[in-house]
């Protein structure tokens, strides 16, 4: 079924593995995240950020999943980094089952307020809400800021907004890494055990397989990973194109990225459920 966060992260959090969130850019990939949860029988979720939305139109990648999905593992359809009210509310229009809202570069009660503003407006349509708290590396906008999450500001942000999970600053950054990451798993378990919700890792690609088990064992229930299928989006389309049955015709080197896709998908989610 296509389900809210909510339920597939709750039970994560309750049996102690993380759904990995595959960000998506365009049919090839979605399909490849789609064929990696049916091949394996594993729940993910398939997300996309505004930038992509506004690439490609936000009815459209909806329209995309739920055209592919063809049942098995359960699914959700999530926005990433949601900047403000509207867009939440036009991915909720679209049919969208769980929304990101970040105000992690307002003040605290500014970031409270914008919160629970979405989580008011999703709530009444049975759509789950993540926040982040802290900032995370790689964006413009937090570059020589970076702010790990504290723990009594993670308690009273959960108690305030009412958030279904929660994105934490812990040493991870968006993109590529430039150096080895140093990640944060006391701070973790610190927020792990002071808040009741599900705890979500943003900036995975690129972390050691070691790392992301640690991760998850300390207590996050959900990964994202963006830059990694990009990565074998665009190694699999190079193959495509240098191989002999290549032609003008797409249909005959775009199935190398689905492929790549599907591949790098299904070792991250093998890797997320514990069963690698």
């Amino acid at each position: 079924m296509i389900v809210s966060n909510s339920k597939l992260l709750i039970e994560a959090k309750k049996r102690g593995y993380a759904v990995p969130a595959f960000n998506v850019d365009n049919l090839e990939s979605v399909l490849g995240v789609l064929n990696a949860a049916s091949i394996l029988s594993k729940p993910i979720i398939v997300q996309t950020i505004p930038r992509t939305l506004k690439y490609g139109g936000i009815a459209t990648y909806s329209s995309l999943v739920r055209a592919n999905y063809k049942g098995g593992a359960d699914i959700s359809i999530h926005l990433d980094h949601g900047g403000d009210l509207q867009i939440c509310k036009d991915c909720i229009d679209a049919g969208y089952t769980s929304v990101m809202i970040d105000g992690s570069m307002l003040a605290f009660e500014d970031n409270v307020k914008l919160t629970k503003q979405v989580v008011d407006l999703a709530h009444e349509n049975g759509v789950s809400v993540e926040a982040e708290l802290g900032t995370i590396g790689g964006k413009e906008e937090t570059e020589g800021q970076i702010k790990y999450t504290e723990v009594d500001e993670a308690v009273k942000f959960v108690e305030l907004t009412d958030v279904d999970s929660l994105a934490i600053g812990v040493g991870t950054a968006h993109g590529v890494y430039k150096g080895t990451p140093h990640i944060a798993i006391d701070r973790i378990e610190e927020i792990a055990s002071g808040v009741d919700i599900p705890l979500v890792l943003h900036g995975a690609s690129g972390l050691s397989d070691e790392v992301v088990r640690n991760c998850i064992k300390a207590g996050i229930s959900k990964i994202n990973f963006a830059t990694h299928l990009r990565q074998a989006f665009t190694q699999g389309l190079k193959k495509g194109l240098a191989s002999e049955s290549a032609t003008y015709d797409p249909k005959t080197y775009l199935p190398y990225a689905i492929e790549a896709v599907q591949e790098a998908a299904t070792k991250i989610a093998k890797l997320c459920h514990l069963d690698a």
